[in-house]
Parts: C-alpha cells; sequence; structure tokens
C-alpha cells in the first residue's frame, strides 16, 4: 500500500478552505465589536431617537444613502469601462459597499479599503495603471464636489468657513481631474512631457539622463488603453456630483426627522437652514477624513453637532439629528457592506485568485514565448470577473 504524498502546504492553500475564510470572518466582526466597544451607549441613544423620530424621514434617509453608493458604483463602472474593462452594475455596487466596510470599520482603513478595491479590480482584468488611474480621479472628483459644497454654502448661504482655503482646494481639484482627463486622451503629448521633466531632473540629480524613462514609457502605454470621451467624463462627474448631494440630503431629511420641520433658506426658531446643514455635512467630511478613530467615530459626531448647534438647533435636536445619521451612514451601511462582502466576496476568493493566477500566468508566458509559437486559446478558467 502506497502512502499517498501532500504537497508543501501553502498560504494561498491554507485561505482557499473554506473552513479558515468563514474563521477570518467571525474573527473580523469579533474585531468590530471590540473597536466599537466604547460607543455602545452611542448606540442606545440613537436606537431611542429612532423610535421618537418621524419614520418617513428615517427611511428616506436610508433610500438616499444606498442611492449615493449607487451613483458612487456607477462612476467607477464608467471609468473602468473607459480602460476596457467592463464589470456588471452588481459587482461595482457590491464592490463599493464593501469597501466602506473596511474604509469604515478599523483605523486605518482607507488603506484596507483601497488594498480590496484594487485586488478586486485586477481580477476583472483592469491594470495597474487603470486602477491607479481610477483611484486618482474618482478621489479628485468627490473632493472637487465637497468643496463645491462648502463653496456654495459661503457664497449663497451666508455660512461661515475659510473661504480661501475652499476656493484653492477647489481649484487645485479641478485642475488635477482636469489633468488626469487630459493625460488619458493625450498619451503621446503626456510621455513627451515625462521624458522632459525625467531628463531635467536626472541632469539636476547627477544621474544618467535616461533613468526611469523606460519605466514611465511602460506606464504611459498602458494608459493608451483608456480611452475616456468628453461625454463619459461628463457623466462621472455627475454620478460623482450625485454621490454628494444625496448624502448631504440624507442628512438633511435626518435633521427633518428629528425636529418634525424641513431646514430651508431661512432658519427658523431652534432649528437650523439649508446653509447649517451643508456646512455641517462639509466640515464633518473634512474632518472624518483624518479617521483617527473608526469611521471617525467621535470627532465626526462633535464637528456635526457643534455646526449644527452654531447655525440654530438646540443641543438636542441636533445630537439627535446626527446620532441617527450617522446610525444610518456609518453602523446600518457597514453592516450592509460586511454582509455583502461575506456573501458576495468570501466565497469568491478562491477563483479571484485562481483568475489573478491564470491572468499571471498567461502574461508571461506571452512574455517568454518566442515569435509565432502556439499560445492556447483561453477558456472558462481565465474568467477574470470575481
Amino acid at each position: 500500500m502506497t502512502a499517498t504524498r501532500r504537497g508543501p502546504v501553502t498560504v494561498r492553500g491554507v485561505f482557499s478552505n473554506p473552513w479558515v475564510r468563514w474563521a477570518l470572518s467571525l474573527l473580523i466582526l469579533g474585531a468590530i465589536l471590540f473597536f466599537l466597544r466604547d460607543h455602545l451607549e452611542f448606540l442606545r441613544r440613537g436606537i431611542g431617537e429612532i423610535r421618537n423620530a418621524d419614520p418617513l424621514s428615517v427611511g428616506l434617509a436610508l433610500l438616499l444613502l444606498i442611492a449615493s453608493f449607487v451613483a458612487m458604483a456607477e462612476v467607477m463602472g464608467i471609468l473602468l469601462r473607459a480602460g476596457g474593462v467592463r464589470p456588471p452594475r452588481t459587482a461595482t455596487t457590491a464592490l463599493t459597499f464593501a469597501s466602506n466596510s473596511w474604509s469604515a470599520t478599523f483605523p486605518g482603513g482607507p488603506a484596507l479599503s483601497a488594498i480590496l478595491t484594487f485586488q478586486v479590480q485586477r481580477t476583472w482584468g483592469a491594470s495597474v495603471v487603470l486602477c491607479s488611474w481610477f483611484f486618482v480621479l474618482s478621489s479628485a472628483l468627490s473632493t472637487m464636489w465637497l468643496v463645491a459644497l462648502g463653496v456654495s454654502a459661503v457664497f449663497f448661504m451666508g455660512a461661515t468657513l475659510n473661504l480661501w482655503s475652499l476656493l484653492t482646494s477647489f481649484v487645485l481639484m479641478v485642475g488635477l481631474s482636469g489633468l488626469v482627463y487630459w493625460g488619458a486622451n493625450h498619451p503621446d503629448r503626456m510621455e513627451s512631457l515625462g521624458r522632459a521633466v525625467l531628463h531635467r531632473s536626472n541632469r539636476v540629480l547627477r544621474r544618467p539622463v535616461e533613468t526611469g524613462v523606460d519605466k514611465l514609457v511602460e506606464h504611459i502605454s498602458q494608459l493608451r488603453t483608456v480611452t475616456l470621451s468628453a461625454g463619459n467624463f461628463a457623466a462621472a462627474t455627475t454620478w460623482s456630483l450625485l454621490n454628494r448631494l444625496l448624502d448631504a440630503a440624507s442628512l438633511w431629511l435626518c435633521v427633518w426627522a428629528v425636529t418634525g420641520e424641513l431646514p430651508w433658506i431661512e432658519a427658523s426658531p431652534d432649528n437650523t437652514s439649508l446653509a447649517g446643514v451643508v456646512l455641517a455635512y462639509t466640515t464633518a467630511k473634512i474632518v472624518g477624513s483624518i479617521q483617527a478613530t473608526p469611521g471617525g467615530v467621535g470627532p465626526v459626531e462633535a464637528a456635526y453637532i457643534a455646526t449644527l448647534v452654531a447655525t440654530g438647533m438646540t443641543a438636542v435636536d441636533a445630537a439627535g439629528a446626527v446620532i441617527i445619521y450617522r446610525l444610518l451612514s456609518f453602523i446600518l451601511m457597514s453592516l450592509i457592506g460586511w454582509v455583502i462582502y461575506f456573501m458576495y466576496f468570501t466565497p469568491r476568493g478562491l477563483r479571484a485568485n485562481r483568475a489573478v493566477e491564470s491572468e499571471s500566468t498567461k502574461r508571461d508566458s506571452m512574455e517568454t514565448d518566442p515569435p509565432g509559437a502556439h499560445r492556447p486559446a483561453p477558456d472558462a478558467a481565465h474568467d477574470p470577473s470575481p
């Protein structure tokens, strides 16, 4: 009787085991509860506020939040399709929810979220350059509209904020968005400009003139696969704006749910105005970008409440509106994202890994095979979708 010899145990082999994956999922859930252990009182008070709030307003706020995630998923789909990658809308929407959960749950979550997004997009067949291009352009558009809301609060609604700082940020984001769009449509000009800059830098640093040029040309050549028309760029910009507007509108509805009165141009007694809601949203999002705690819990709520109180609301109503909004936008959206992650991405992890391996093997084969050598046709095992 011959004993069966098993190959060496690899890290990938261990993580492909479904029991290991579910154990890790439980560990992640345990970590979530651990990081939120100091904020359970926040959850209790928020549930009490929801019981006393107008259910129609809360329901509408939840629908707007979900719609804001769908809008951001549309931005992802448009930008990836510009590079020849066509993931289904269900996939981009699932990734948007899942990456938000990673970003909001853990300290340093945005970095983990970026890694998840990058890895999943790579399994869809996106190149490294296309993924990087998506991150830069989508972030620039989102920041541009956030700053635009702050500028509009200053100019049109009488709010007080550092005008010059906002204008500078707005101009920079518009310029960055325009530069990325122009570069994707003019790779030859980008290559010439990049060569000139590298040559000058190498001379100043006293290095060989051609240092780094080959790598630059390689990256720009991948950018040639990206074709973003003016119409698609406008569509991505519009969906990014909708993402911000729908998110801000959900906070607006949460104020209505608590006070029973929808904030408008002029503030009524013991209530804020539309200006106050926009200012609170902009200020808290800027504070939350630091994310020193999971989801910015603590500093973000303080920024929301302080701004709403400063613009006319009572402290009790402001706290109630913010707790409801954060329960919906932070807690509930994170839970939905984790459910989607465990149901949509965890069972597909092995398939995604195999897709990456197949694509890598195929690419290596194409680089090493001599001209005219026979290459096997792709089959279903090379499907890049997760």
